[in-house]
């Protein structure tokens, strides 16, 4: 390994809603992602990674800028990250990487028909009419917008359209639900061909991207995965799946939401609509609720074993990426960082999807980084990280200064090994609704403590003791000093950010 590798070429590769238990290289046992894994034994694996938010558009904002939610702006879905304000992707293009993205960003709003967005749903039939970008500091993009069967839009359902014909479109925006109860990762088996399939697209044109640009100036490209989101679609045609018998059943003890904030168990049973906690808006990864108590066993496992077959058929694409890599003998001087921006529930502690839940499964994500020339591979470090680390740690990769905004740490030392940590705490933020659910969570190496806006309850866990989060001991007295310290040192992280706060979103 050289001592002053030059500046590497940057491969951000994102999922959307994956957990670290869907790959073998953290440990599952029940399926196998033979890629994911070669990347994480010629790389580092990192086991204590944070989002900053266990929402799409706040953690994808926060990965590319290095900030907090509080300071970028972008609290929820349906908001939109400033288009003047500058990404990682911005500093590399004026330092002179070529910048490209591919497949889904969300940095702005879905719905409505907002001309100021580029993502909104008008695009999802209407296509850009040649528009690629630039986008957000991107000099050139192809975006897909939305999941599964309302995903086959923007710049790949352009080509869905265009290879396979419209009608071909629409029959694809329908696929056969295999579960009895209504929840939101229900088991579809879909007649989309695996040719077509977006996971298929995106491993294509980032093919593609690499094959024209092997021996041009050093690249950001940054590649989006809309998979495993819900709702759990797999192609008829593949063959390599998860079966339900081998997937555990989700891990709830009846009772364990009792000492939990109320919405909690207001979402496992389906009450959010008459919630308290709500307002305005319905929850974020819940929407007006389920009753999951109605989610049978039998449910229970085909919409986890479909959500881990969706991940096995983005761990083939990337392989297809790393093999184009080694090809065009690339892959020594590219920085890769593989990562999702938050986690899915899958019926762990009684509830599905995302919202405000700090869970483990949740705010953890895997986080794998590859750059043969400039990291030794073949580890794991259980230092803690934030996907807010991302964008400096890439850019002091890349000999650019990292600007004096950005919340996130440079992480090298801790990748290289010379550190064995490079933060004692992550922060993870979440405003559900602005007048009725806010929170913020302060982990450290052994604890974990969520503080909620204006209200008298609140979560503290051992993790350590309890790694399942069963107990909450925000009241107990046995652990009032940790509750103490751990408020302080959430006052003083929300501190360092308010200085500079400035809002920069809208609704």
């Amino acid at each position: 390994m050289n001592t002053t590798p030059a500046r590497p070429n940057i491969l951000i590769v994102t999922t959307d809603q994956q957990r670290t238990d869907s790959l073998s290289c953290y440990g599952s046992e029940f399926t196998s992602t033979p890629n994911i894994d070669r990347l994480a034994s010629e790389g580092v694996r990192l086991d204590r990674a944070y989002c900053t938010n266990p929402v799409c558009t706040p953690s994808r904002v926060s990965i590319f800028t290095g900030k907090q939610v509080s300071r970028h702006g972008a609290w929820n879905v349906g908001t939109h990250y400033a288009a003047d304000e500058r990404m990682v992707s911005h500093i590399l293009r004026d330092a002179g990487y070529r910048t490209h993205y591919i497949g889904k960003a969300h940095f702005q709003a879905f719905g409505g028909d907002d001309s100021r967005s580029r993502e909104h749903s008008a695009r999802w039939s209407s296509g850009y009419d040649g528009w690629t970008g630039p986008y957000y500091g991107f000099d050139t993009v192809e975006l897909a917008l939305g999941h599964a069967t309302y995903g086959i839009s923007g710049h790949y359902g352009e080509w869905a359209r265009e290879r396979a014909g419209a009608d071909a479109v629409e029959g694809w925006k329908r696929a056969t639900n295999l579960c009895e109860a209504s929840f939101g990762g229900n088991a579809f088996d879909w007649d989309m061909p695996v040719e077509f399939h977006n996971s298929t697209w995106t491993a294509d044109r980032a093919i593609a991207f690499l094959r024209g640009h092997a021996t041009s100036r050093p690249f950001l490209l940054s590649v989006g995965f809309q998979d495993p989101h819900h709702p759990h679609c797999v192609p008829v045609e593949q063959t390599d799946r998860v079966s339900p018998d081998d997937v555990p059943l989700p891990d709830f003890e009846p009772g364990e939401l009792d000492d939990k904030p109320p919405h909690f168990l207001e979402a496992h049973e389906g009450r959010l609509e008459s919630s308290a906690m709500r307002g305005e808006y319905p929850m974020a990864g819940q929407g007006s609720g389920c009753d999951y108590r109605l989610v049978s066993e039998r449910d229970a496992r085909l919409g986890r074993a479909y959500y881990h077959s969706m991940v096995k058929l983005i761990d083939a694409q990337l392989g297809r990426i790393l093999d184009a890599l080694d090809e065009l003998n690339l892959a020594n001087d590219t920085l890769i960082v593989f990562t999702s921006d938050h986690g899915e529930l899958l019926g762990d502690h009684g509830l599905w999807m995302k919202g405000p839940f700090h869970y483990e499964q949740l705010v953890r994500v895997p986080a794998i980084w590859r750059w043969p020339e400039g990291i030794a591979g073949g580890r794991a470090v259980d230092g803690l990280f934030s996907l807010a680390d991302i964008a400096p740690t890439c850019l002091a990769a890349a000999r650019v200064a990292v600007p004096d905004d950005m919340d996130g740490v440079d992480a090298l030392p801790l990748l290289t090994g010379r550190e064995a940590t490079v933060r004692d705490a992550a922060l993870v933020e979440m405003v559900d609704n602005p007048d009725t659910l806010r929170l913020k969570t302060v982990v450290t190496a052994d604890r974990k403590l969520t503080w909620y806006a204006g209200q008298p309850y609140g979560e503290l866990y051992d993790l350590e003791r309890d790694p399942g989060e069963k107990t909450n001991r925000w009241d107990d007295q046995d652990y009032s000093a940790d509750r103490s310290e751990l408020l302080g040192r959430l006052l003083d992280m929300g501190e360092s950010i308010e200085p500079r706060l400035r809002r920069h979103c809208y609704a």
